[in-house]
C-alpha cells in the first residue's frame, strides 16, 4: 500500500472537517445540531455500518480470527494502559487532572468516528468486520478501566455492566453476529436502508469532528506543551510500538492492518465526554483531542505507509 492512499483518504476526512469548522463558524450549525448529529452518528449511522460489515456468508476460519482479534485488542489496551501509567507518572505532571487526561488520551483512540471510515475506505468491509472487534473490546475497557481513571461517581456495578451492555456498539455487534453465524442475508428494503445510513458514515463522523475543533483557539492549543507530548504518545509512540509488536502474530494481515488504523487514531471523543461528566478541565482535555486530530493527517498514514513497508502489502 502506497503512502499516497492512506494521505489521500485521510485528505479527504480533514476537508470534511473543514467543512465542519466552518459551517459551525458561519452559523450554519449549532450546539443543539451537534449533539443531534451525533446521537444520529452513534445510534443509527455507526450500528448500520457495523451490521452491514457482517451481512457475507459464514465462515468459521473468519469468526475464529475475529475472536483472535478481540483478544489481541484486548491485549493492546493493557500495554497501553502501561505505558501512559509509566510515561505520564506522578514527577512528569503533578496535576492529577492533567496526568489523567494525558493517561485517557494516550490509551483510547478515536477508532470509532476515524478509524472505521478510514478502514472502510482503504480495506473494504474486510477492515470494517475485524475493526468492530477492536470497538467491542474499546467500549468494554472504556466503561471499566477509562471510566475508572475519572473517579467513582456512585454507580453501581450493575449499573455500569449496562450501560456497558447497552452502548450501541455492543447492541449492533449482538444484532450483527448471528446474521454472520447463520447466512442471514436482510431484504433489499432493509439492506437499502442500512446502506444509505452507512454511507453517511464518514461525512457525518468528520463534520461533527470539524464543529468540535470550531470552538477552539488553535494559538491555544499550539503552546501547551503538555498538550504536545500528549499527542506524540498517541499518535506517534503507541503506534510505533504495536507497528513493532504486530509484524510476528500470525493473523490476516488485513486484520493486522486494521488494528494499526485503530490504535493510530487521533485522541478519542470520549475524553471530552468523560471530562465534563466528572467535572474536569474539558479545555486542556479539548486541545488535546485537537492538536491529535490536527496532526493525525500526517501521523496516520505515516503509521500505515511503516506498518506495510515492514510487513508487506495486505
Amino acid at each position: 500500500m502506497a503512502f499516497g492512499v492512506p494521505a489521500g483518504q485521510v485528505l479527504i476526512m480533514f476537508i470534511l472537517i473543514a467543512l465542519g469548522w466552518a459551517a459551525f463558524r458561519l452559523h450554519w450549525i449549532g450546539q443543539e445540531s451537534l449533539k443531534g448529529m451525533t446521537n444520529l452518528l452513534l445510534y443509527l449511522v455507526s450500528p448500520s455500518v457495523t451490521i452491514l460489515a457482517f451481512q457475507r456468508p459464514f465462515d468459521a476460519d473468519r469468526l475464529r480470527m475475529m475472536g483472535i482479534v478481540f483478544v489481541v485488542d484486548l491485549a493492546a489496551f493493557a500495554l497501553t494502559i502501561g505505558i501512559a501509567n509509566l510515561l505520564f507518572n506522578r514527577q512528569l505532571v503533578p496535576d492529577a487532572d492533567t496526568r489523567t487526561t494525558l493517561r485517557f488520551g494516550t490509551v483510547y483512540s478515536n477508532a470509532g468516528f476515524i478509524g472505521i471510515p478510514l478502514a472502510q475506505a482503504i480495506l473494504g468491509n474486510d477492515g470494517v468486520f475485524y475493526t468492530v472487534a477492536f470497538i467491542a473490546a474499546f467500549t468494554v475497557m472504556v466503561w471499566t478501566h477509562g471510566a475508572s481513571l475519572f473517579g467513582h461517581d456512585g454507580e453501581a456495578l450493575a449499573a455500569k455492566l449496562r450501560r456497558v451492555a447497552l452502548n450501541p456498539g455492543i447492541v449492533s455487534i449482538v444484532v450483527a453476529l448471528p446474521l454472520f453465524l447463520f447466512s442471514v442475508s436482510l431484504p433489499s428494503p432493509v439492506s437499502d436502508v442500512l446502506g444509505y445510513l452507512a454511507s453517511m458514515n464518514t461525512p457525518l463522523s468528520m463534520v461533527v469532528v470539524g464543529v468540535n475543533l470550531a470552538a477552539f483557539s488553535l494559538r491555544t492549543v499550539f503552546s501547551d506543551r503538555l498538550v504536545w507530548l500528549g499527542t506524540f504518545a498517541r499518535n506517534v509512540l503507541v503506534p510505533a510500538v504495536f507497528i513493532a509488536l504486530l509484524g510476528p502474530v500470525p493473523i490476516d494481515p488485513v486484520a493486522r492492518l486494521a488494528i494499526v488504523i485503530s490504535v493510530s487514531a487521533p485522541v478519542g471523543a470520549f475524553l471530552v465526554i468523560f471530562s465534563v461528566r466528572h467535572d474536569r478541565d474539558t479545555q486542556f482535555a479539548t486541545r488535546l483531542l485537537c492538536l491529535s486530530t490536527l496532526a493525525s493527517v500526517v501521523t496516520l498514514p505515516a503509521a500505515l505507509a511503516a506498518a506495510t513497508a515492514l510487513w508487506g502489502s495486505a
